[in-house]
């Protein structure tokens, strides 16, 4: 941890915004995306325009922090969330609505991970973590009433090849031994629940399921809004200062004391606070939408309406939404905004997993930003006292970044940070992390080429 003395100077590589307000709603609007398109209508909010202050300021209008918004209004604090755009702007209105209750490694890998460094408490904690990660999700959905078309109909999992198998093993038997329901399938259960005979085998999680991210953000806004909280949108926070035992946040308006400061940005995370982004690499995923199916792919493709996703290394991932499309995705190459090389992956990929799907027409397509740690594990920091962040779903980010929220809550509650599922690390860098970009655009096409040597079709 860094005392706040030495936080003095956390804004100074800030970069500062230079326009007005009116200018950063035209920059900062949402994408042309499926969820934008059919999305529930926002709560009215507004830009901040006046000085105030509050138990808590919340950065981050997205699930993590919407969600600690409520927990906190509900405990009697008075909450101001301010985001540089609207609600769900950053990856929470834009990711492929799946909610995967299975981490990315064996429960007993993050254990030894953990070995020594950190109270063998949290290795116990941390599979009952994600394990009901989407339980807590649709529990959300129904005691505010969500209308996000919250489906918790299971997530399938699939092998794209021989040289899959053995970590596929691995992960479905540390995961079922720390207690995720969690069902082998063969192939032709496989190709049976998905439609797809592109692949050997898989399993089937019945916790897991979809929501329409969008949607489900705007609710959580709302039920925010009802609890109490202010949401300020379009009101982008220049500088982050101590000042005594508060912090001090000045947008290009007003500014906003605060005892305590959530920082819930997660891949959308910039230089407010010093040494937070260099602690993650932003890597984009990448969605499209087709038109509606037909009503004879739509008994083949997905029927139980599970979602799915598969092990490559550059995934495939897919559900049917509620007006029957398929929304499908994958990494991306070209930034936030796909390309055409984008849009042919995304093709490809479609052709690969659904043979029949010939000329199949694209209404849409869209991309956002993933945070991925080192250790591909979520992190909690307290960079200082009364600041804290929770960041790095690492893919996983609708129901972890909905619990991560809980959690920052908590602790700005004062909880003990010993009770959590995860420690309370300090920022740890990527070494040469200025040159993600590069690094990350190189490493996906490496793998790429990798999968499509292994995979089965």
């Amino acid at each position: 941890m860094t005392n706040r003395r030495n936080l003095n100077s956390v804004s100074e590589s800030h970069k500062t915004f230079t326009g007005d307000q009116s200018d950063m709603v035209t920059r900062l609007n949402l994408p042309d995306s499926l969820w934008a398109a059919t999305a529930n209508a926002p709560p009215a909010t507004k830009q901040l325009t006046g000085d105030t202050s509050v138990d808590v300021a919340i950065v981050g209008a997205g699930f993590n922090g919407l969600r600690a918004a409520i927990c906190l209004a509900e405990a009697g604090k008075t909450v101001a969330v301010v985001d540089a755009g609207d609600v769900g702007w950053g990856a929470s209105g834009r990711n492929g609505g799946q909610v995967n209750p299975i981490g990315h490694e064996p429960p007993a890998a993050v254990a030894r991970r953990w070995e020594g460094k950190h109270d063998s408490v949290y290795a116990r904690q941390y599979p009952k973590f994600v394990i009901d990660s989407a339980d807590e999700l649709f529990d959300v959905v129904r005691r505010y009433n969500i209308q996000c078309d919250a489906e918790q109909n299971g997530w399938i999992r699939a092998i794209h090849g021989d040289s899959a198998l053995a970590d596929f093993e691995l992960m479905y038997d540390g995961w079922a031994a720390a207690g995720a329901d969690i069902k082998m399938i063969d192939r032709a259960e496989l190709e049976a629940l998905s439609g797809s005979p592109s692949y050997q085998a898989g399993w089937v999680a019945p916790r897991g399921g979809s929501v329409q991210p969008l949607s489900y953000v705007r609710g959580l806004a709302t039920a925010a809004i009802a609890a109490g909280a202010n949401i300020y949108t379009h009101t982008r926070v220049n500088d982050l200062t101590p000042r005594g035992d508060q912090w001090v946040l000045r947008t290009a308006k007003a500014a906003i004391t605060a005892d305590q400061v959530l920082l819930s940005t997660n891949g959308y995370t910039d230089d407010l606070c010093r040494g937070l982004k260099e602690t993650v690499v932003p890597i984009i995923s990448i969605q499209a939408a087709t038109a509606p199916l037909t009503p004879e792919q739509d008994s083949k493709i997905l029927p139980g309406r599970h979602t799915f996703a598969d092990t490559r290394r550059v995934i495939f991932y897919f559900k049917k939404t509620a007006d029957n499309r398929l929304v499908f995705g994958s990494a991306g190459f070209s930034g936030d905004q796909p390309g055409e090389p984008d849009k042919r992956r995304i093709i490809l990929g479609l052709s690969k997993v659904y043979p029949f799907l010939t000329d199949i027409q694209l209404d849409y397509i869209w991309g956002g930003r993933i945070a991925v740690t080192q250790d591909h594990l979520p992190h909690i920091h307290q960079p200082a006292p009364g600041l804290w962040t929770g960041l790095g779903c690492n893919g996983r980010g609708v129901a972890m970044s909905t619990v991560m929220g809980r959690l920052l809550a908590e602790l700005a509650l004062g909880k003990d940070a010993r009770d959590l599922p995860l420690p309370v690390t300090g920022l740890k860098p990527f070494p040469f992390h200025r040159f993600h970009r590069l690094g990350a655009k190189v490493a996906l096409h490496w793998k790429e080429l990798q999968d499509n040597r292994e995979a089965s079709v």
